[in-house]
């Protein structure tokens, strides 16, 4: 057992209240929280990112429901990962895109953005109507290191925006959100798949997806970038071809 693993083993969890589930009809959810007093950074978060952890703002936490484990925690394989027909296609397509990374910081124009992105696509979601106070704290941490991918088309103008958290095995995707108006077709899949490339260049082993439900279509498009890994049952396993 490494230093870090021992580490988590001491982290006070909470669990938050019950509600219903964002993914699942007729489901309620409940997550346990790492304890928000203590003092993270990025060696801790990788540490729990491995036991299936996510971050929002600056909270990590966990889904632990009672009476159903159907979020799994999602990663590429970046070593091993290889574009699909559809996916190469979605690069050809948008190769007047260009791509650039910036530092964590909430401003104007990428707000609004996100906020196009929200009342348009999510208009019946938990962060409708979107706020910039909302943005900035869902976003962004006073602790992690987090890069912005950002996709702007030949005029320089930004259409898509993926967060990306900092692991010491990878990148983990926070968010994304793109202008749900423009012209350009596959901007989800095509932040995904530069995330993925980012990593293998990097030398990281794994791109984080979040979490994944093979029955939740908001969710399942995910099983698309293999191979991957699924956190389950407390341990990580390959993503078996029928799930």
């Amino acid at each position: 057992m490494t230093d870090k693993q021992k580490d988590t083993q001491h982290i006070k969890l909470y669990a938050g209240p019950e509600h219903a589930c964002g993914y699942i009809d007729d489901q309620t959810s409940i997550s346990v929280f790492a304890d928000p007093s203590m003092d993270f950074d990025n060696n801790i978060y990788s540490a729990l990112s491995r036991l299936g952890f996510r971050r929002s703002g600056n909270h990590v936490y966990r889904p632990q429901c009672p009476a159903c484990s159907a979020c799994w925690t999602y990663r590429v394989l970046t070593n091993e990962f290889k574009p699909s027909k559809s996916q190469k296609r979605i690069l050809k397509n948008l190769t007047e895109l260009s791509t650039e990374l910036s530092s964590a910081k909430a401003t104007v124009e990428d707000y609004d953005l996100y906020e196009k992105y929200i009342s348009i696509r999510h208009k019946d979601g938990d962060m409708y109507p979107p706020s910039f106070q909302q943005y900035d704290e869902f976003l962004f941490s006073d602790w992690c290191d987090t890069l912005l991918l950002k996709a702007k088309d030949p005029k320089g103008n930004i259409v898509a925006v993926m967060a990306l958290d900092i692991l010491d095995d990878g990148l983990s995707a926070v968010y994304s959100f793109f202008d749900p108006d423009c012209q350009y077709q596959g901007l989800g899949n095509f932040l995904i798949l530069k995330s993925i490339e980012l990593c293998y260049r990097q030398g990281m082993p794994y791109c984080y997806l979040g979490y994944y439900i093979k029955n939740c279509g908001k969710m399942s498009y995910k099983s698309h970038y293999r191979p991957a890994e699924v956190f389950v049952n407390n341990r990580w396993q390959s993503l078996a071809k029928d799930q």
